[in-house]
């Protein structure tokens, strides 16, 4: 069984490295925001769940129109599909550029924007070529445990399987980050692991259920076994399903929380952030995966105990945010390891100065919650296998409710801001704890429990504090000591001004992005006249980056201009520009 063991953990690296590299494309499509990560792996996971939702439909379809009866053969050619759908990536880049017109934007307000139909095909075309992969993907995991079921070791087969798989998938980010995506680039990983699949499915087509790989002879039929007269007791279904729901749930939630905290507090590169969220995540769950399987008479009291204590960490470890970040920008484990420190300046500017820091950081806020909480679902999946059940439907969906939790606090909840997404994952996380701690896996669930539970997470939703929070910032920080204004969210940025005396600042979250003080209005301004006075009778200029409206203004000074064109990937930035009136002379209502 050790070799099956050995090839699914090969389809984790697959899957994982096929996740980083799409990150990476679809950045180069939409930027490199919370969006584009919400985008990957909300795709990802929903095409997981209806994969495993649809395992045993689609099995059986196999198995009615082709001459295979033999569920490592399927499995093989469920492989094969996978790689060749990842392919339409690949040709999603033949997509001409100008399918709906060579300049599809149109003006709202005096800004032009991209058309709403753009925007659906773009983000349309993006799902497809990854939620279509992932459902091949998602019924692999149901299939190859209702094909080792009956198996001596089945009980508690599907625990060690998602180890493997999980272990095999961490591997992959690292490789990825570290080696893949420095030597070949995204286009070619990508391309390379579709090819390493098509190999790996042609394998299993051809070889099927051999000795080797310890299966036992498995007929067409794929209808639920019986339960083995050693099983553990059959408790109800319903809350095992409600278990696995819960464990999503919070997995997602916590892995948007984590994006956005983590991005907000040292506001670093999103793509090593997400493959480093990514690879922490795994691990955990490849630990928690190998202690259920080997915690021979594992409760549910234990898992229950395991969450309470990730929430307390969780709490502990993001209360202590920045102090984690100076420890390890020039404290003993920077020292130890022979990183380079930054004391002399700003840990906030300078952190992190290499991978391996970032690495560091987003393992202590990552590893330790996703561990304690990753032991339900294998402990789930166990139990249902012992009792002779398909797992799909639980596997199915934990992942749905992963996606609800992941976009809950990748796009709507930061849509308010991200004081109120930050305030209320905590909250939700207290809630889930909670509803799990009056769950009975041998009772049925009454109906007043997850009444109750919704009513307060209702009242949590809509009596958590949409207002700036200044204890999100280190005391000596402007955000903490002055007036703050003009509070903005479109998900993917929080903005707002700082009055800072006589001079005021503009903030994207914690990173001060433009100012009106004599200093920066002399290098802004001089970045327009310089270019503009070597020219010998300007008519247009184009401008990158709006911020307070300092080179904007000096760009409206010379008069030769007829027309003046301001690009800005954040609106907001549009939005505040009245608040900066006095120093850019208002020039957001200039004609031109």
């Amino acid at each position: 069984m050790i070799r099956i063991f050995l090839v699914y953990a090969l389809s984790g690296f697959l899957s994982l490295a096929y996740q980083v590299a799409w990150f990476r494309i679809f950045t180069d499509w939409f930027g490199s925001t919370n969006l584009t990560f919400a985008l990957v792996v909300i795709n990802f996971i929903g095409g997981l769940a209806v994969g495993a939702l649809l395992s045993r439909r689609l099995t059986n379809i196999v198995v009615g129109r082709t001459s295979l009866r033999d569920r490592l053969r399927i499995y093989g050619l469920v492989e094969l599909l996978i790689g060749a759908t990842v392919l339409m990536t690949v040709l999603a880049t033949y997509i001409p550029a100008d399918l709906l017109g060579p300049f599809p934007y149109h003006l709202i307000d005096g800004i032009w924007v991209q058309t709403t139909a753009y925007r659906l095909t773009q983000a349309a075309t993006a799902a497809a070529c990854v939620f279509i992969p992932c459902v091949f993907m998602g019924v692999t995991f149901p299939l190859l445990c209702d094909a080792f079921n009956a198996a001596p070791r089945g009980k508690k087969f599907p625990a060690a399987l998602y180890a493997w798989n999980t272990l095999g998938a961490c591997t992959g980010v690292l490789t990825c980050q570290f080696l893949l995506l420095p030597w070949l680039g995204h286009d070619m990983t990508l391309q390379l692991m579709a090819g390493l699949n098509l190999l790996l499915g042609a394998y299993f087509l051809v070889a099927g259920s051999d000795a080797k790989f310890g299966a036992l002879a498995v007929q067409a039929d794929t209808s639920t076994h019986s339960a083995p007269a050693e099983s553990v007791p059959a408790g109800p279904t319903t809350v095992l399903l409600v278990l696995a729901a819960l464990s999503g749930f919070l997995s997602g939630a916590l892995e948007g929380d984590l994006f956005k905290r983590i991005s907000f507090a040292i506001m670093v590169n999103p793509g090593a952030t997400m493959s480093f969220i990514s690879f922490w995540a795994i691990l955990a769950i490849f630990v928690a995966s190998s202690l259920v399987h080997r915690w021979a008479r594992l409760t549910l009291a234990p898992i229950k105990i395991m969450f309470v204590v990730a929430l307390l960490y969780f709490m502990v470890s993001t209360y202590f945010i920045d102090a984690i970040t100076e420890f390890l920008s020039g404290g003993l484990v920077a020292f130890t390891l022979g990183l380079p420190t930054n004391r002399e300046l700003d840990a906030f500017l300078t952190f992190p100065s290499n991978l391996l820091q970032l690495l560091l950081f987003v393992g202590i806020l990552v590893f330790p919650p996703y561990f304690l909480i990753s032991a339900l679902l294998p402990y789930v999946c166990n139990h249902l296998q012992a009792q002779g059940r398909h797992i799909g439907a639980a596997y199915g969906l934990n992942t749905i409710a992963f996606c609800i939790g992941l976009a809950s606090f990748t796009l709507v909840a930061p849509k308010v801001n991200i004081f109120y997404s930050l305030k209320l994952f905590t909250l939700l996380f207290a809630i889930v704890v909670v509803g799990l701690a009056l769950l009975r896996e041998d009772r049925r669930i009454t109906r007043w429990r997850p009444a109750m539970l919704l009513a307060v997470a209702g009242i949590a939703i809509t009596l958590t504090s949409t207002d700036f929070d200044p204890r999100f910032f280190t005391t000596d920080s402007p955000p903490r000591t002055y007036p703050v204004r003009a509070l903005k969210s479109n998900a993917a940025n929080t903005t707002f001004v700082v009055d800072e005396g006589e001079h005021a600042a503009l903030f994207f979250g914690r990173l001060r992005m433009s100012a009106t003080n004599i200093r920066a209005q002399s290098y802004m301004r001089l970045m327009a006249h310089f270019p503009l006075l070597l020219h010998p009778n300007p008519e247009s200029a184009l401008l990158v980056c709006f911020g307070a409206g300092n080179t904007a203004s000096a760009i409206a000074a010379h008069d030769s201009l007829r027309r003046i064109d301001i690009v800005d990937l954040n609106e907001n930035v549009f939005e505040t520009a009245p608040e900066f009136a006095t120093t850019n002379n208002e020039v957001y209502l200039d004609p031109r």
